[in-house]
């Protein structure tokens, strides 16, 4: 009995964790390139030991939808691959193309982080007014070649961590290759891989687990109670 007192508590747990994921993905739903976080539960030991389940999380590579904007500097790509971001710690990987031109004239995010072409972090002349990026991801300012923007791929998108919002590391010894013919989409934007509706459905279902199992919780306790109650001689 204490053991199920233990396993309804976890359960709670369990849930809770699941609502503020859930709640962070509701938050960002809007985001471009975001990329939904979702929960794992797994149960811990044999039947004999189990106690309540195990969370952990990971993000949902799957891509977003498209959204048409006429930006020359919203950037999607078709398929796999991911942008190369210089980052304070590294380089980070993301989907979101929603760049823009610091005071130096270098390719950012609203961040900040630079964007990374082959050669290094894309600087545009100054004054340029006209911005191409072709379909496999060329930059052409005013007609001159700048630079091709880097887009790499992983074997497995799920090792990934997360560093902010929309960006991502890697881990130490696995290493992205270089996508030979990345399809690149001017003027468009990829947005989050989730939606509202979806993320308002999962916290409804949540709250109704974490009742019963609070239900639950509160029947053991009684039961125990009753069973530890002092009987009169």
């Amino acid at each position: 009995m204490i053991r199920g007192l233990y396993s309804a508590a976890n359960g709670m747990l369990a849930t809770s964790h699941q609502q503020d994921v859930a709640a962070q993905n509701l938050a960002h739903s809007n985001k471009p390139g975001y990329r939904r976080e979702m929960v794992r539960f797994e149960t811990t030991g044999g039947l004999d030991e189990f106690v309540g389940p195990s969370v952990s999380v990971h993000s949902d590579q799957t891509p977003g939808g498209f959204e048409p904007t006429g930006n020359p500097l919203d950037v999607a790509i078709s398929g796999s691959g991911m942008f190369v971001l210089d980052g304070p710690s590294g380089p980070m990987y993301s989907r979101c193309g929603v760049f823009q031109l610091n005071g130096e004239g270098q390719l950012v995010t609203p961040e900040g982080f630079p964007v990374q072409g082959i050669a290094g972090p894309i600087t545009l002349p100054a004054g340029s007014k006209s911005i191409e990026i072709g379909s496999e991801g060329a930059v052409v300012a005013d007609g001159v070649d700048v630079d091709q923007l880097r887009i790499v791929e992983f074997p497995d998108q799920t090792q990934l961590q997360r560093v902010s919002t929309s960006s991502f590391s890697a881990p130490s010894g696995i290493e992205p290759t270089q996508m030979e013919q990345p399809q690149i989409r001017q003027g468009v934007r990829e947005m989050s891989n989730t939606s509202a509706v979806q993320e308002m459905v999962q916290m409804t279902t949540g709250l109704r687990q974490f009742e019963a199992t609070q239900r639950a919780l509160r029947s053991i306790a009684d039961a125990i109670g009753l069973t530890t109650r002092p009987t009169g001689r």
